[in-house]
């Protein structure tokens, strides 16, 4: 018989999730993992190989563990050895605990149903997810109106839908002209009962605005332990950057919400260019059953079902949000405005990523998407008088980005009646991922093109020799093919920084090509 999830008593608690995986972008690729084990029985065998199996295809990683030079049986006898945790959830202590921090979130929003010795299970969102029939940010968006705080998974007495109160908050604030600061929202993760009006009441008598340590001090004073209804406030750290940080997140994932900030304050607000989307999941939104609410099998199915006409009305509303944002040059100039980028400045927040350096400017945006933003904005400060310059991030009403390209289409074009420059950005630092992730989808996008003349640059902090060779026979390739003018070059970030400030980048692939060209006729004649 499967072991079912078992916590102690329900307590009013914070509102939290699972904070091993930083960056909730990184689900899908976890998901992906689990379905290829769909069907099968989660016993300990299972468990040692889906682990294994998150390292091989780069869904997590870990400093202490060398994939590249490691056989499967170097990563399981690591993983038995290094990654354990207490009993958890049904799972017994050891890697078999530790493996449930991969799972928790993905279970608690209704992708998986994955129990201890029990079969394992995608939802009908997940598989919709993982065909591209739904983007990243749509199904953590309808996951997220339909999570319940009450659940199998928590024993927590906070009976409401977390998400659906936040963002009602914040249509009410906008009602008014007003915004959620962050230190604000880390106090709605401690609502008991998701009254809005209340806790707009609250934030309004508190009146601690942006001061994160003022609004830490309250939360110790007011939510500490009380009469065994309230758990106790851990740190400063756990409160506001492992668990606020980790719930506002995947908020910001949905692509709901929009950010800003001002002054070194974090400002939450609605997405304007989704709000047509949020309306229509609020108008549809619906309790959890209590029957669900106990039982994990039942809560999966609830709230992971997806039907073919909610699908369709979903995907629906992409195009108005296309529509919105279809003046891309604007968009990027607004974020410059409003943030005061001058090129210099561009140049040294690109630099504190490729140096893994932190900045306070953009901390709350993943650093593979950050870069992405950065280059499109260098990209548009040199050449957004010449070209288009169009990143195909998902982004909010204020030009942040939320959500990566979809992926069938390349992160940034550039261009013109003449020609179409794709440039396509990565920080993965690993060869073999590199490589195997990084080479033939970009080819692909680059000959989907058909100007006149095709350009690829592809950016990454290291560009491995691997990498840059391939690149160098696809330029063979198109040249025996005649397939036309296609010019392709790799970058470090660093070089590609120095080609794009001296306006260089079309003839340094051009000059690129010239001289593989020259290398073949010496070669052969």
């Amino acid at each position: 018989m499967p072991n079912k999830v078992h916590h102690g008593k329900r307590l009013y608690k914070q509102m939290a999730m699972e904070v091993a995986v930083r960056n909730p972008e990184r689900y899908p690729a976890i998901l992906s993992v689990f379905a290829k084990h769909e069907g099968k029985i989660l016993d300990d065998a299972r468990i040692l190989e889906i682990y294994k199996d998150l390292f091989v295809y780069r869904a997590i990683d870990s400093d202490s563990l060398d994939v590249d030079n490691a056989t499967e049986d170097d990563i399981k006898a690591f993983i038995k050895a290094h990654l354990k945790h207490n009993n958890e959830w049904g799972f017994p202590t050891g890697y078999q605990a530790a493996f449930t921090r991969y799972l928790k979130t993905l279970s608690e929003l209704g992708f998986i149903y994955t129990q201890y010795n029990d079969k394992i299970r995608l939802s009908p969102v997940a598989k919709s997810l993982l065909k591209n029939e739904l983007e990243v940010s749509e199904a953590f968006a309808l996951q997220c109106m339909r999570f319940w705080r009450k659940s199998p998974y928590r024993r927590v007495l906070n009976d409401f839908n977390y998400f659906s109160f936040i963002l009602k908050v914040l249509l009410k604030l906008k009602e008014s002209g007003r915004s959620l600061s962050y230190p604000q929202f880390i106090l709605s993760l401690f609502s008991d009962d998701g009254d809005v009006d209340g806790f707009i009441a609250l934030i309004q008598s508190v009146k601690l605005g942006g001061d994160i340590d003022a609004m830490y001090q309250y939360i110790v004073d007011h939510y500490s332990e009380i009469d065994n209804l309230h758990t106790k406030v851990n740190k400063q750290q756990t409160v506001v950057n492992d668990y606020g940080n980790t719930v506002f997140r995947v908020l910001q994932l949905t692509g709901l919400i929009s950010v800003e900030n001002k002054s070194g304050i974090l400002l939450v607000s609605i997405n304007e260019n989704r709000k047509d989307f949020l309306e229509f999941l609020l108008e549809n939104e619906s309790a959890l059953s209590e029957e669900s609410k106990e039982d994990e099998i039942l809560y999966f199915e609830e709230i992971g079902a997806l039907s073919a006409s909610l699908l369709a009305q979903i995907v629906s509303f992409r195009e108005e949000e296309s529509r919105v944002l279809s003046d891309y040059n604007a968009v990027l100039n607004k974020v410059i405005s409003d943030y005061e980028i001058t090129e210099e400045k561009i140049v040294e927040l690109i630099k504190s990523i490729s140096n893994d350096s932190r900045e306070k400017l953009f901390w709350y945006i993943q650093k593979p998407l950050k870069l992405e933003f950065f280059i499109s904005i260098l990209v548009y400060l040199k050449y957004g008088g010449d070209y288009i310059v169009k990143p195909n991030y998902k982004a909010d009403d204020k030009g942040i980005p939320y959500q990566h390209a979809p992926g069938n289409i390349g992160d940034i074009n550039v261009t013109s009646p003449s020609m179409n420059w794709l440039i396509e950005v990565t920080l993965i630092r690993n060869k073999t991922q590199q490589y195997n992730n990084e080479t033939a989808d970009c080819i692909r996008h680059l000959r989907q093109c058909n100007s006149p003349a095709n350009y690829l640059s592809f950016v990454a902090p290291v560009v491995h020799p691997d990498t840059s060779e391939f690149y160098k026979n696809s330029i063979i390739g198109m040249i025996i093919e005649d397939a036309g003018n296609y010019f392709i070059k790799a970058y470090n970030i660093d070089d590609f920084v120095d080609v794009t400030q001296r306006k260089h980048n079309l003839r340094d692939m051009q000059l690129y090509r010239e001289d593989i060209v020259a290398q073949m006729k010496k070669k052969f004649g």
